[in-house]
C-alpha cells in the first residue's frame, strides 16, 4: 500500500505540470502568459534561460525553477509580485530591480507564501512583504548593489505581518539585514547577515524570537527600538567595530530575554538605553571594547550568570544602577581577584564595577595599551579598597569558575610528596649505607 502511495506521486505531479521553457528572448512572455493560463494548485517547472521581468503572480500556483532560470527586472521596480495566497517559489535566480525603490520580490496582502533557495541580486530591497500572514522565506541569498548604506534597500522587510518565518536566509550588502516594521509573531532564526548598517532592525515590532543567527561585521547586529516581547537566544555577534556600533542595542523597548548568546570582538557589546523588565543572562562577553552599556533609566533589569572574558571595559553605567546578580548568584568576571574559600562558586566578597580606569580610558585612549598590565592591576586593586562610593555598580554574588578535578588535584599532590618522601628517604638510606660499607673496608 505505501508503495503504491509513492508511486501515484509522480504520475499525479505529471498529469498537473506545466513546463514553460525560456530559450528565447521573448521567454517572458511565455512565463508571465504560463502563469496568466495556469489554474490554482498547478505546479510550473521553469525551465533555464532569462525571462524578462517584471512577473505578476496573482494565482495560487507553484513556481519551480530549474538551476539558471532567471528573471531579470531590467531596472523594473518590482521584478516579482506576489498578490495571491498559497504561492510557492522555488530555485529561482531573480535580478536587477530599480535604482533607489523597488524590491527583487513584493508580497503583498498574501498568506501563505514561500520563497525558498532563491536567490536575488541587484536589487534595493530584497524581499518586501507587506501586511503578509504565514510567510516562510527559506534559505534564499540576498545580495543588495555594493553602494553606500544609504542608498540600500533592506534585504528582508517586514511591513504590518504576522507570523512569517525567517529562516536560514544569507544576506549582505543592503543597509538593514531583516527590518521588523510593525511585525507580530516573527520568527528569525540560523540566518547570517553581513556587511549592513543593522543586520536585525525591530521597530514597533512584538513577540518573537530570534535565534542562532550569525551576525557579523556590521554597523550594528541589533537595534531594537519601541519593540517589545522578544527572546533573543544562541547568537553569534560578533566584529560590530564601528565606532558608532554596537552588537545589540536595546532601546526603549520592554520584556526582551536575551540569553546564551556571544558577543565578540564589539565595539559596545550589548546597550541598554531605557530599556524595562529585561533580563541578560548566560551571554558570553569576550574581547569586546565595551561588554555592557547602560544609559538613562533602564527599571527592572536582571544581568545574571554571563560571563566577561577579556573586555577591555567590562561596563560602564551612565545613569541609574543595574543589578548584576538575582540574588544567589551573579556574572563571571575574569577582572575578579578576590577568592571562594568555601567552595561554593560564589566570590567572597563583591565585585565593583570601577569607575577609574574608565574615566581614564574614555579620556585618554592610549590607556587601553596597558590593557591588563600590571600597573593597571595594582590600580585596580587600589581602588577596590578605597574608593568604594565611586563604583559603577555592584555584583554580591560574582562566580567563581569551580575546580571540579580540585580532589584528584590534591590526591595527586599528596601521592606525589609521598613517592618525593619514600625517594629522599631511600636515597639517605643508600648514601648512609655506602659510607659504612667504605668505612668498614678501610678499616
Amino acid at each position: 500500500m505505501r508503495s503504491l502511495f509513492f508511486l501515484l506521486i509522480p504520475i499525479v505531479t505529471l498529469l498537473f505540470t506545466k513546463t514553460v521553457y525560456g530559450e528565447k528572448i521573448e521567454a517572458h512572455k511565455q512565463l508571465q502568459q504560463a502563469i496568466d493560463e495556469a489554474h490554482a494548485g498547478d505546479v510550473l517547472i521553469v525551465k533555464k534561460g532569462i525571462y524578462k521581468g517584471p512577473i505578476i503572480i496573482h494565482k495560487p500556483i507553484h513556481l519551480i525553477a530549474e538551476p539558471g532560470a532567471v528573471v531579470d527586472g531590467e531596472g523594473s521596480e518590482y521584478v516579482v509580485t506576489i498578490r495571491a495566497p498559497r504561492v510557492h517559489v522555488e530555485g529561482l535566480t531573480i535580478r536587477n530591480s530599480a535604482y533607489g525603490k523597488g524590491a527583487g520580490v513584493l508580497i503583498q496582502k498574501s498568506s501563505h507564501v514561500t520563497l525558498k533557495h532563491v536567490r536575488i541580486e541587484h536589487v534595493h530591497y530584497g524581499v518586501y512583504v507587506e501586511k503578509g500572514t504565514n510567510i516562510n522565506l527559506l534559505n534564499n541569498v540576498i545580495r543588495g548593489r555594493d553602494i553606500h548604506f544609504a542608498q540600500r534597500g533592506n534585504g528582508i522587510h517586514l511591513l504590518k505581518t504576522s507570523g512569517v518565518v525567517v529562516r536560514e536566509n544569507h544576506i549582505s550588502r543592503v543597509q538593514d539585514g531583516i527590518y521588523l516594521d510593525w511585525a507580530k509573531h516573527t520568527m528569525i532564526e540560523k540566518n547570517e547577515v553581513t556587511n549592513a548598517r543593522y543586520a536585525i532592525h525591530f521597530m514597533y515590532a512584538e513577540d518573537g524570537m530570534a535565534k542562532e543567527n550569525v551576525l557579523a561585521e556590521n554597523i550594528n547586529g541589533m537595534m531594537m527600538m519601541m519593540s517589545k516581547q522578544f527572546t533573543i537566544g544562541y547568537n553569534t555577534i560578533a566584529k560590530q567595530l564601528d565606532y558608532r556600533g554596537y552588537g545589540a542595542l536595546i532601546y526603549d523597548s520592554e520584556h526582551v530575554v536575551m540569553h546564551n548568546n556571544t558577543f565578540r570582538y564589539n565595539s559596545t557589546a550589548l546597550s541598554l538605553q531605557n530599556a524595562r523588565h529585561c533580563h541578560v543572562k548566560d551571554n558570553e562577553f569576550i574581547g569586546n571594547y565595551r561588554a555592557l552599556h547602560s544609559l538613562y533609566e533602564n527599571p527592572n533589569i536582571i544581568v545574571v550568570k554571563n560571563k566577561f572574558l577579556g573586555n577591555m571595559e567590562d561596563a560602564l553605567i551612565q545613569g541609574a544602577p543595574i543589578t548584576f546578580d538575582d540574588g544567589i548568584k551573579g556574572n563571571y568576571w575574569d577582572a575578579y581577584q578576590f577568592y571562594d574559600f568555601n567552595d561554593d562558586g560564589v566570590g567572597d566578597t563583591p565585585h565593583r564595577i570601577r569607575s577609574m580606569y574608565s574615566r581614564l580610558l574614555r579620556k585618554w585612549p592610549s590607556v587601553q595599551f596597558y590593557f591588563q598590565s600590571p600597573a593597571l592591576s595594582l590600580l585596580d586593586t587600589t581602588e577596590s579598597f578605597f574608593t568604594q562610593a565611586q563604583a559603577q555598580g555592584e555584583d554580591r554574588f560574582p562566580l567563581i569558575e569551580v575546580d571540579r578535578n580540585k580532589n584528584e588535584t590534591i590526591e595527586r599532590s599528596w601521592k606525589l610528596l609521598l613517592f618525593g618522601s619514600i625517594l629522599f628517604v631511600s636515597s639517605l638510606l643508600m648514601i648512609g649505607y655506602g659510607r659504612r660499607m667504605t668505612y668498614e673496608k678501610n678499616c
